[in-house]
């Protein structure tokens, strides 16, 4: 079993060796046009809002919601990089990423029409498989803000030069994106779960009419990380069906839990299931959670870019690592487990079972990645969540990120969905993820107290 602190020895050797690295290089910084850190940053506000909002019509799930998050946080954030002073650019720093287009540091540039351009073809291809070209919500938002910025600046050359160099950077991630596995694992996705004679732990899908879901997601490369293997680890709490031992008991607890809720208990599991029918997804949430940050602490374009970045990456990591380990461990789910060793046969988790195995849970993996990130910019500081009034549930207010991730953790225990170790080692997988990406990748605009935006 590969140990808690096999795993912190792993990131501390990581830690090392990126010490030992050769730095990635500043951009030449563009001094002749209005710099990305004295803009608003609504443009990338709502292109992260027409994501998510596609995400929940589409009914995206979770690890592509994520990657397509991450991809259009790096995007944006690469597409004005040259408009922040000691900016780095993610060439040479993510894995393939390479030959990108580059602004004449002599020439003046617009990064919200530059921006504005790259976000669309980069939001259109991470949706790509949930709905068809051309889609109109997508055309009129590029639409409606190049046509805004071209009134506004008065400069037809600049507004033309930011156009073509935003859609060459779109276009650049777009080629980038297609080479991430993610459609060969569209092509290539004829998977049955292993039978479970002799091996009464592996996992089974716990309804007649669902099929394995995201079998090889595990294969994605991952972003700004060299493997996905490297927070990897086996349940703290082994599999086992001796009365004395921890799983039982796990199990004997999450029965009593949900045949007699507290309202407490039955709120929670609810507020974080973040149903991908009726929700942002669980990525999305933490999403939602940073833009409300982002717009209390009065962030710019650049720092905006540099949180959005980070934390899709995080995120998208983080699902990625998770469903290797999904599928490797091949865990059976709560529902098996209770109706055939507690003999419990009409037993039912409050929430749905998700037709893959169970451990770790994608929820903590998630928001354990998410809540290192928003710390490392927001500090360990208390926050009101108000993401889910659409969906009829009041705001709440937590002592810190951390804290909002544990909660979310535990609401998969509540919702009868998991067991404990995939819990806890869940949020440690993803913060481990997220620490490590922190560490190797340099961005560069989210240093310092916001500036007034133009």
């Amino acid at each position: 079993m590969r140990s808690i602190a096999f795993i912190a020895l792993i990131g501390a050797v990581l830690i090392v060796w990126a010490s030992c690295r050769k730095e990635p290089k500043t951009l030449e910084f563009n001094s002749v046009s209005t710099p990305a850190t004295e803009l608003s940053n609504e443009i990338a506000i709502a292109w992260m809002d027409m994501l998510l909002d596609q995400v929940r019509f589409q009914r995206v799930g979770p690890p592509p919601a994520a990657r397509a998050m991450a991809y259009l946080g790096a995007a944006m954030y690469q597409s004005i990089a040259a408009g922040i002073p000691g900016a780095y650019s993610l060439e040479g720093q993510l894995m393939d990423l390479a030959n990108l287009p580059k602004a004449d540091p002599k020439l003046e540039y617009d990064w919200i029409t530059v921006l504005n351009n790259c976000a669309y073809l980069v939001c259109d291809e991470g949706l790509a498989r949930y709905m068809g070209p051309n889609t109109v919500a997508l055309n009129n938002l590029r639409d409606q803000i190049n046509r805004e910025r071209d009134s506004v600046l008065g400069k037809p050359e600049v507004y033309q030069r930011s156009l073509e160099f935003g859609n060459a950077m779109g276009r650049a991630f777009v080629d980038y994106m297609k080479t991430d596995m993610f459609d060969y694992t569209r092509e290539h996705n004829e998977y049955e779960s292993p039978p479970r004679t002799n091996n009464p732990e592996w996992y089974e899908v716990t309804d007649v009419d669902k099929t394995p879901y995201e079998p090889f997601w595990g294969k994605l490369r991952p972003m700004g990380l060299d493997t996905s293997e490297l927070c990897m680890m086996k349940p703290s709490i082994p599999y086992s069906t001796d009365p004395n031992s921890e799983f039982y008991k796990f199990n004997l607890k999450l029965y009593g839990i949900d045949t007699s809720f507290s309202e407490y208990e039955r709120i929670t599991a609810l507020y974080w299931a973040d149903d991908p029918v009726e929700t942002f997804t669980p990525p999305g949430h933490w999403m939602k959670i940073a833009k409300q940050q982002i717009r209390k602490n009065n962030y710019n374009l650049a720092q905006t870019c540099e949180v959005f970045a980070y934390l899709g990456m995080a995120m998208h990591n983080a699902g990625i690592s998770v469903w290797k380990m999904k599928y490797e461990i091949n865990l059976l789910r709560p529902k098996t487990y209770i109706n055939e060793v507690l003999e419990k046969p009409d037993w039912e988790p409050y929430i749905e079972t998700p037709p893959f195995p169970e451990y770790p849970s994608g929820h903590s993996g998630f928001s354990g990645a998410a809540a290192t990130v928003l710390t490392h910019f927001f500090g360990d500081v208390e926050f009101t969540d108000s993401t889910n009034m659409m969906i009829g549930l009041k705001p709440r207010t937590f002592k810190s990120f951390k804290a909002a991730a544990e909660e979310a953790a535990w609401s998969r225990m509540y919702g009868g969905i998991h067991f404990e170790a995939a819990i806890v080692d869940g949020v440690r997988t993803g913060g481990c993820i997220a620490e490590n990406l922190l560490q190797k990748v340099k961005m560069g605009g989210a240093s310092g107290a916001p500036v007034a935006a133009k």
